[in-house]
């Protein structure tokens, strides 16, 4: 088992890039589907699922097994087993500004062995 208390650096790293401009193509197609539907969603990273399950396209679905891979990789490096994984959850507030910008939050969870590890990030573009 590694150190389960560096999943914390994970987390941010993933709340960190998912709201980044590395990540932009993907915020872009969210920004255009209806604000009801993405003023906030879930990603269950582990089950690569997201809710609402509207959201769900080839884009998003590349996108979530791509972060998903990075988080495997990582886990490996740390020598964490994916068993002591129990969930991985990526929340994402959108919020369009009055002018051109453009709000996000994301919290990012990652449940071992009965513990959550949470990273909270704020963005914004314009």
């Amino acid at each position: 088992m590694g150190k389960l208390s560096q999943l914390l650096g994970i987390a941010n790293n993933l709340a960190d890039s998912f709201v980044s401009v590395t990540n932009i193509e993907f915020l872009c197609h969210i920004e255009y589907l209806p604000i009801e539907k993405t003023k906030l969603f879930e990603i269950d990273l582990l089950k690569e699922t997201i809710t609402p399950e509207e959201l769900s396209s080839d884009k998003v679905k590349k996108v979530i097994q791509n972060y998903k891979d990075w988080f495997l990789s990582e886990i490996k490096k740390l020598k964490i087993e994916l068993a002591d994984i129990e969930k991985v959850s990526i929340k994402v507030a959108y919020k369009p500004g009055k002018t051109f910008a453009r709000y996000y939050t994301c919290n990012v969870t990652i449940r071992a062995m009965g513990k959550d590890y949470t990273k909270k990030t704020l963005s914004s573009y314009s």
